[in-house]
C-alpha cells in the first residue's frame, strides 16, 4: 500500500464513526415523525413495578408526543392470549420486555421478528458492549430475544445470625450446617422466577442425593411470594433464603420501620453463583401496529442513559459494559468469569427437570 493509499484508508477509518452518527441523526430524525404519526407504541412489560414506572416516566419525558401504553399481566397468558387474537386477524403487540421463557415460546409460534435490524444507533449496535452477541442474545438462534441487564444469583443470608467469615469458609456446605435446620426459606420453585432458578442452581452443584438431604432433612420451608423469604429474614425467623436477592427496595421497609437488617449474598465467584437476567429480555412481535414507534422506543431504551437510569431504578446491573455497576460487591460479576443462566434457552429443560425433581423429593417420591 502506497503512502498515499494508506493516509485514505486512515482518513476513512476516522471518518467513519462521524458519518455513521450523521446518517443516525437524519435516520432518527424521520424515525420520531414517523413515530408521533403513529402516535403510540404498545408494551407488554415485566411485573416489576420499578420498571415500568421508570419506562412511563422517562419515555413520557423524551417522547410526549408518542403514547406508551403498558400492560402486564400473567407472563403465561400472553401466548395464547396472543393465539386468539391472531387467529380472529387482530395484531395488537409492539414489543415485549418481560421473562425469556416467553419469547422462546412466541418465537416457536413464529410471532417474532428478528431483532437486530431494529437497532438503528452505532453505539447502540456494538456487540462488544454487550459482552458480545452470543452472551446478550439468549435464544438458541442467537437471533429473537435479547437481554438487557444481567444480576447474580445466590442463597442470601443473615449476616447477624450466620457470621460473614462462617459463610465465606463454608460455601455451599452451609446449607447443612444444622445450625440452619427450620430457618431456611424458599421461594416457591413451581412458581416462574429466582424460586424455579434455584432449583437449577442446586441440582448444578449437588447430588440428588444431596439435594434430598438438604430439602427434607433441613427442613426447608416452601413459601408463595419472594417478599415473604425477605421478610422472614428481616424478623429473624429464617437464616438463609433461595429467591429474591439482597434487593434494596424489598429490605427498605424494614429499615425504615427501624429493623437492624443485614442481608447478604454468598460473594461474586462463578462456584457460588449463577447469573439471572429476571425479566428483562426484549423481543420484538411480528406484524406489529407501530412498526416506527417500536424502533425509536428500542434504540431509547438500549441507549447508555437510559439504561444507566433503568439500572439505577431496577436495581439490576445494564448488560452494557459501559455503565457502572448498581449492585454491592458481592452482586457484580468477577470480569471475565464465566457464570451458567438458567434462563437461556440452551437450559430451559434441564431448569424444568430440577424444578420437576424438587417437586418429586418435597411429595416423598423416589
Amino acid at each position: 500500500m502506497t503512502f498515499r493509499a494508506a493516509l485514505i484508508f486512515v482518513t476513512a477509518l476516522v471518518a467513519a464513526p462521524q458519518a455513521f452518527a450523521q446518517d443516525w441523526a437524519a435516520e432518527k430524525a424521520k424515525l420520531v415523525a414517523a413515530a408521533e404519526s403513529e402516535g403510540e407504541m404498545i408494551l407488554f412489560s415485566q411485573p416489576n413495578r420499578a420498571a415500568r414506572t421508570f419506562l412511563a416516566e422517562e419515555w413520557a419525558k423524551a417522547y410526549p408526543k408518542i403514547k406508551l401504553s403498558i400492560s402486564a399481566f400473567a407472563g403465561q397468558e400472553l401466548e395464547p392470549r396472543m393465539k386468539l387474537e391472531r387467529g380472529a386477524g387482530k395484531y395488537l403487540w409492539d414489543l415485549v420486555f418481560t421473562g425469556s421463557t416467553i419469547g422462546f415460546d412466541l418465537t416457536k409460534d413464529g410471532f417474532i421478528d428478528p431483532f437486530l435490524p431494529e437497532i438503528r444507533d452505532p453505539d447502540i449496535a456494538r456487540p462488544e458492549i454487550w459482552g458480545g452477541w452470543d452472551e446478550a442474545f439468549v435464544d438458541n438462534e442467537k437471533k429473537y430475544v435479547f437481554s438487557t441487564n444481567v444480576a447474580l444469583k445466590s442463597p442470601v443470608y443473615d449476616a447477624k445470625k450466620l457470621s460473614p467469615e462462617k459463610v465465606k469458609a463454608a460455601g455451599l456446605k452451609i446449607l447443612f450446617d444444622p445450625e440452619l435446620k427450620d430457618k431456611i426459606m424458599w421461594h416457591e420453585p413451581g412458581v416462574p422466577g429466582p424460586g424455579a432458578q434455584f432449583a437449577f442452581y442446586l441440582t448444578k452443584r449437588m447430588s440428588e442425593a444431596d439435594l434430598r438431604r438438604f430439602i427434607l432433612g433441613q427442613n426447608v420451608k416452601f413459601v408463595a411470594q419472594q417478599n415473604q423469604v425477605i421478610e422472614a429474614l428481616a424478623r429473624g425467623t429464617a437464616w438463609l433464603g433461595l429467591g429474591p436477592g439482597n434487593s434494596r427496595a424489598l429490605i427498605a421497609p424494614y429499615v425504615q420501620a427501624g429493623v437492624n437488617v443485614d442481608i447478604r449474598k454468598f460473594g461474586p465467584a462463578p462456584e457460588i453463583n449463577d447469573v439471572t437476567i429476571g425479566g428483562s429480555t426484549l423481543f420484538v412481535v411480528k406484524n406489529r401496529p407501530h412498526p416506527n414507534a417500536t424502533r425509536l422506543f428500542l434504540n431509547w431504551l438500549l441507549s447508555k442513559d437510559v439504561q444507566a437510569g433503568f439500572a439505577k431504578a431496577t436495581e439490576q446491573n445494564s448488560r452494557r459494559t459501559d455503565v457502572a455497576s448498581v449492585a454491592d460487591e458481592d452482586g457484580t460479576p468477577v470480569k471475565g468469569a464465566k457464570y451458567i443462566s438458567p434462563q437461556r434457552e440452551e437450559n430451559i429443560k434441564a431448569l424444568d427437570d430440577a424444578v420437576a425433581l424438587v417437586d418429586r423429593i418435597r411429595k416423598g417420591a423416589k
